[in-house]
């Protein structure tokens, strides 16, 4: 025995003395030890995949910080979990999902998936019940929730570089998954997108009683993007966002000073097409340089542009 540990003792002491004189040094010897270290664990056992959920799931629930470094529920926090703990696959779709989701004007999710709720409780935690079903690639894990009330929910994981990550939230036999709710989401709204490409174009207020708005709607990746918007040729709303749903287009900016509690500029546009291909409905702006503010109908024509004085021009006429 004394004499294999002192072989053993001497193998170290050679290698530490390679590592010492050797030119690559640094970070090579560093992944060589790391993946010594490595070597022994065996990352598909229910012993680490459990480890990785508490080291997915041990800061869900606890307070963040903010830019400010004001702490903040991670449901109101910038850290983006999702990219950190979920598969490449899995992620993708959801972002995906989620850019359809936005230029449609739908909400793809109304909870948070990680606490399972849309608000946090103060004493919210969670507990690895079951680990089955672990092949080379998946596995499944059954936790139980508490938040406000207790809930039993499954998550699918994924092995792919080199660790163990979130597939899906609500894993399904049958198929009515996670994945399929957002690849359902997508294929409808690539649908509705298509009829907003025909929206694209300038508009031009019609009537002498409401703002003389001017907007500019482009193509986009999903859907479209408003380049010009602006009231009485001077007014300008330069973060506009716009969706449409296949029946309304909606077009809003908001500019909220949270310290003193006041809205500094609004911008919010709700409009359908009428049966002459107008854009009609109901519009609400706000503007700091603006005389007024204005509150009620609104309809817009595509290139077509009505100044002060009645004068009607196409769009190829129009110029500031």
């Amino acid at each position: 025995m004394k004499k294999l540990i002192y072989i053993l003792f001497t193998a170290m002491l050679m290698l530490g003395c390679s590592n010492k004189t050797s030119k690559a040094g640094g970070d090579a010897d560093s992944l060589a030890v790391d993946s010594a270290m490595e070597a022994g664990i065996d990352k598909h056992s229910e012993a680490y995949i459990r480890q990785r959920i508490d080291t997915i799931y041990k800061t869900v629930g606890k307070p963040t910080r903010d830019s400010r470094g004001k702490e903040v529920p991670y449901i109101h926090s910038t850290f983006n979990r999702d990219s950190v703990y979920c598969s490449e696959r899995y992620y993708a779709l959801m972002r995906k999902a989620l850019k359809v989701s936005d230029a449609t004007g739908g909400i793809l999710y109304d909870y948070d998936y990680w606490v399972c709720g849309q608000d946090v409780s103060d004493d919210w935690r969670y507990k690895v019940s079951k680990v089955y079903e672990i092949t080379d690639s998946t596995a499944l894990v059954d936790l139980a929730i508490h938040n406000f009330n207790d809930t039993k929910t499954t998550i699918a994981l994924r092995f792919e570089r080199d660790d163990w990550y979130i597939d899906d939230f609500s894993p399904s036999k049958d198929g009515n998954d996670d994945k399929k709710y957002l690849r359902d989401t997508i294929r409808r709204g690539m649908k509705t997108l298509k009829k907003a490409a025909a929206l694209a174009g300038y508009w031009g207020w019609l009537g002498d009683d409401c703002p003389e708005l001017l907007l500019r709607l482009e193509k986009a990746d999903y859907g479209l993007k408003v380049t010009e918007c602006n009231i009485y040729r001077q007014y300008g709303f330069d973060e506009a966002t716009v969706s449409f749903d296949g029946t309304n287009l909606t077009v809003e900016e908001i500019d909220y000073d949270e310290e003193a509690m006041q809205l500094r500029k609004e911008l919010y546009v709700s409009l359908h097409l009428n049966s002459q291909g107008d854009l009609t409905g109901e519009c609400r702006i706000k503007h700091p340089q603006a005389s007024r503010e204005y509150g009620g109908p609104i309809t817009l024509r595509k290139g077509y542009f009505k100044y002060r004085d009645g004068e009607a021009l196409n769009a190829s006429e129009y110029a500031e």
